[in-house]
């Protein structure tokens, strides 16, 4: 397998970065002190496989770019109350896969399932996963055979991250602040007019006398879509990551995906625009770093539910069946899916258990976390109604369905409103109605979390 790594001088990027490893001391008292642990481990497939993220795919992987990592921050409130977070380089967080992974932490550690958040970059030069979205491309049986025995590999992998991230729990200051970077393009026609959100989310945990930086939280709305070559690489996310890690030594730097499914990196398809945007990225983590940040109070509370988002329209048997004539490949994929789904289970479901959850960590921080590939819609009317600087919105996290569409979206139609739901194998657009059933939802749940929880 090819490998390479490819470096560019800062002269490159038309961004000055000033890293300082020194941070002011930060005086706290023990009592109120969080406890923070993190872990990383390498998920890059020993075997090549099939990549994800474009249907026209037909070979597996032929080499790499850099490896793809599983990162785990676990945290535990002055209270005692525990949560993780997981950061990966995948294409999306299977169902099947996040089960698997939650049910054993809440085993091995108690925790619950509003305590654990998966979330994924969503890079497009990533393995393709045992789940609904590899069904979109052409993928012989000695393939599907790799992807699950990697599947397996995978969920081991993620559980005992988690537990390696919780081993490390140390006493930790957790602060909190609100970057920038503006590469994301919102990629609806006619290109660059529609809504972006170019907010750079960061959160930074030190060492109690705060001269080391331990873990960095990070999150941009944008597709990881660089490149679409066969080469593993974790694309802009990735870069950022490892650059912060360079430069921060000793630090674990977790990137999460915001609300970015109608959002393009532009121009694209050059390597080096990736490195040049991660250290954009990057960047906008560091202009935090160097500003004033807010520490984070002593609170910890969780919330989890699952909404059913209904589908427009439930097809057929014979209207499958007529599928199979289409001219086009995905339609006739998905024809094939749907109709062996229909044959094991009797029927095809008209709603779909759409994954909600929130966090507040202190009174500074709303974190929500929507499954699904969401638009920019939901990110910045969650900020409006629930705080400016304090909320954070990340998609792609516990289940990545499907296109989560505003209702805007879903009456303009298009990609993200309509024709998306082929390729991830689902039975029709989504029915009227969903933003406003995710957005109450996550109303109730940080009503939920506004409440004393026992630790």
């Amino acid at each position: 397998m090819k490998c390479f790594r490819l470096f560019l001088p800062l002269a490159m990027v038309s961004v000055a970065l000033s890293f300082t490893s020194e941070l002011p001391a930060a005086e706290k008292e023990s009592s109120s002190l969080w406890s923070a642990g993190f872990a990383k481990a390498v998920i890059t497939p020993e075997e090549p496989q099939f990549l994800s993220g474009y249907g026209g795919r037909n070979k597996p992987v032929e080499g790499k770019v850099s490896d793809l990592f599983a990162r785990a921050i676990a945290l535990r409130s002055p209270g005692g109350k525990t949560v993780v977070m997981v950061s990966t380089d995948l294409i999306g967080i299977p169902v099947k896969m996040a089960q698997v992974v939650c049910d054993a932490v809440e085993k091995q550690h108690g925790l619950t399932r509003a305590d654990i958040m998966l979330t994924c970059s969503h890079t497009h030069c990533g393995p393709a996963l045992d789940d609904e979205l590899s069904y979109m491309m052409n993928i012989p049986d000695a393939e599907w055979d790799k992807i699950r025995k990697y599947q397996l590999v995978l969920n081991e992998k993620l559980i005992r991250v988690i537990s390696d991230a919780i081993a490390d729990l140390q006493p930790s200051v957790l602060e909190t602040g609100i970057g920038k970077a503006e590469f994301a393009v919102n990629r609806r026609p006619p290109i660059g007019v529609g809504p972006i959100d170019h907010e750079v989310p960061v959160l930074r945990i030190t060492s109690p006398d705060g001269k080391q930086i331990r873990g960095i939280v990070f999150g941009y709305a944008c597709h990881c879509t660089v490149m679409s070559f066969y080469q593993w690489w974790g694309d802009y996310a990735g870069e950022a990551s490892q650059f912060l890690e360079e430069r921060h030594p000793g630090a674990t730097a977790l990137f999460f995906a915001g609300c970015g499914a109608d959002q393009n990196p532009l121009p694209r398809r050059k390597l080096e625009l990736g490195v040049k945007y991660g250290r954009m990225l990057a960047a906008g983590v560091q202009e935090v770093f160097e500003g004033k940040m807010t520490p984070v109070g002593p609170e910890l509370s969780t919330a989890f539910r699952r909404v059913d988002l209904e589908f427009q329209k439930v097809p057929t048997s014979e209207e499958l069946q007529a599928d199979l004539k289409s001219t086009s490949a995905y339609t006739v994929r998905r024809a094939n899916r749907l109709l062996d789904r229909l044959k094991q289970e009797g029927s095809l479901s008209a709603t779909y258990p759409y994954p909600v959850q929130v966090w507040k960590l202190g009174t500074e921080l709303t974190w929500v976390a929507l499954g699904g590939e969401v638009v920019v819609d939901y990110s910045l009317r969650l900020k409006n109604e629930l705080g400016q600087g304090k909320t954070w919105v990340t998609g792609y996290a516990n289940d990545v369905m499907c296109y989560i569409p505003s209702e805007r979206v879903l009456e303009e139609g298009g990609y993200e409103g309509a024709s998306s739901m082929i390729p991830y194998q689902q039975p029709s657009s989504w029915k009227s109605g969903l933003e406003a059933r995710i957005v109450d939802t996550v109303q109730a749940l940080v009503k939920e979390t506004a409440k004393p929880q026992a630790e």
